[in-house]
C-alpha cells in the first residue's frame, strides 16, 4: 500500500471515530445538574404534554406507581384535571432547599385567573436522576 491510500484510510477512520463519539452528545440533551434545572425542564414538558404518559419519565417511582394504578380508561380525564390545575405562566423557582440527594423547591407562578400561586415541590434523586416527588400549590 502506498502512503496516499493509507493516509486516506486513517483520515476516514478518524472521521468515523469522531463522528460516532460526537453523535451521542447530540442525540440526547444532558441531564439537568440541579433540582431547579430539572424542575424547569419538567415544566416545559408539562406544558407540551398531550397525555399523562408523556410525563412518566419525570415522575418519582411512588408518583409513577399512583398514575399506573389508575385504569388506562380513566387516565385521559385525570390528565385533563392535572393540566387544568397545573397550567401556570411565569414559573420561577425562588428557593432551593437541599433535602437528601434532592431538594424542596419554593416556586411561584401565575394561574389562568392571573392569581399568584406559590408551590412547594419535592425533587428526589432516583437511579442517579432527579424526579418529581410531591407538588402542592396554593394562592395564599
Amino acid at each position: 500500500m502506498t502512503r496516499a491510500p493509507i493516509a486516506a484510510l486513517v483520515l476516514g477512520l478518524s472521521l468515523l471515530v469522531l463522528a460516532s463519539a460526537a453523535a451521542p452528545a447530540f442525540a440526547q440533551p444532558a441531564a439537568p445538574t440541579t433540582p431547579t434545572a430539572f424542575y424547569l425542564e419538567y415544566r416545559k414538558a408539562f406544558d407540551a404534554a398531550k397525555k399523562i404518559e408523556d410525563l412518566l419519565p419525570y415522575m418519582s417511582a411512588a408518583t409513577r406507581k399512583q398514575v399506573e394504578a389508575t385504569p388506562a380508561a380513566d387516565r385521559p380525564q385525570m390528565f385533563e384535571m392535572v393540566k387544568m390545575l397545573g397550567t401556570l405562566t411565569n414559573v420561577k423557582v425562588v428557593k432551593e432547599t437541599p433535602a437528601g440527594d434532592g431538594a424542596t423547591l419554593t416556586v411561584t407562578g401565575t394561574d389562568a385567573d392571573k392569581a399568584t400561586m406559590t408551590g412547594t415541590i419535592s425533587i428526589v434523586k432516583e437511579g442517579g436522576a432527579f424526579k418529581l416527588g410531591k407538588e402542592s400549590w396554593t394562592n395564599k
